[in-house]
């Protein structure tokens, strides 16, 4: 086993879990005040970092785990656990973050709220708005149990189409409503057993649309990336103490690792929940 790094062969991907440092990364969504000053209080309480940061191997670019690695910087971390992952392999998906609002108000209040910031919303049927979301000619589109509406700005490129987006949020929250992130099946079913009032579809992004803005220091609106890897791994537990060491980097790994092969690992079938839901398969260190 390679002493800079603990792998693990999985039949559709390699996972190589290590300390990186933190300067080296790349984030590509934009990071939020409120919830980063919890995350930082939350690991600096726990004394030490529970899960890897999932990274391109090639750019370094940091795939989820964006407020981690902003909690780490705030610690004043020199390394950060990752998995360093191949991101071209077919079997990394980006998907998307459905906004699900969880509000007793009347659709037409709602779709009145999304015109008074200048867009344009004409109802249409369902398919037509998914086709046309997908094919970034809509911005978004509003989908209740009954109706479904486009919505339509002069937005041209997918981080402007966000940005859309968390404009409308913001109004929305402003005037009361509570907004969630679901996937776009969960939010569906939601909205179909009558649980929310409506949701918002969102638009997907490329895997080089993450890479460009990452690497050029851009950064996307909030929930806008879901990542699902064939299989993710969880509580490597690395003590704060370790992440500031002043080891090198080849050290600081090699004792990394060694903490890694005293543990046992425990697989678990997607759909587990934790310390939230996941729905890739799990490599549980213990």
């Amino acid at each position: 086993m390679s002493t800079e790094a603990f792998l693990i062969i999985h039949p559709n991907i390699k996972l190589e879990i290590r300390l990186e440092k933190v300067e080296n990364l790349h984030i590509h969504e934009e990071v939020i005040p409120d919830i980063l000053r919890k995350l930082t209080e939350d690991i600096r309480a726990d004394g030490y970092f529970k899960h890897p940061i999932i990274v391109d191997s090639k750019t370094l670019v940091a795939l989820d785990g964006i407020h981690r690695v902003a909690a780490a910087e705030n610690l004043g971390c020199r390394f950060i656990p990752v998995c360093l992952v191949e991101y071209d392999n077919p079997h990394i998906k980006v998907g998307c973050w459905c906004r699900v609002i969880n509000h007793s108000s009347n659709l037409e209040k709602l779709v009145r709220s999304v015109r008074e910031l200048g867009f344009t919303v004409e109802e249409c049927r369902r398919e037509t708005a998914h086709k046309l979301v997908n094919e970034r000619k809509a911005t978004t589109a509003i989908m209740s149990r009954s109706r479904c509406f486009a919505v339509y700005g002069p937005q041209k490129n997918i981080r402007e189409i966000y940005d859309a987006i968390k404009q409308i949020e913001l109004k929305l929250r402003s005037e009361g409503y509570s907004i969630g992130y679901d996937t776009e099946s969960d939010a569906q079913d939601k909205v179909s057993s009558g649980k929310t009032l409506s949701m918002f579809i969102t638009p997907k992004v490329s895997k080089k649309d993450v890479i460009t803005a990452a690497l050029r220091g851009e950064v996307f609106t909030h929930k806008t990336t879901r990542h699902v890897i064939p299989v993710r791994p969880l509580f490597v537990n690395v003590p704060l103490e370790w992440l500031h060491d002043t080891l090198s980097l080849k050290k600081a790994n090699e004792n990394f690792v060694e903490h890694l092969s005293k543990k046992q690992i425990t697989r678990l079938p997607p759909g587990q929940i934790l310390d939230r839901r996941y729905e890739e398969e799990l490599y549980v260190f213990k």
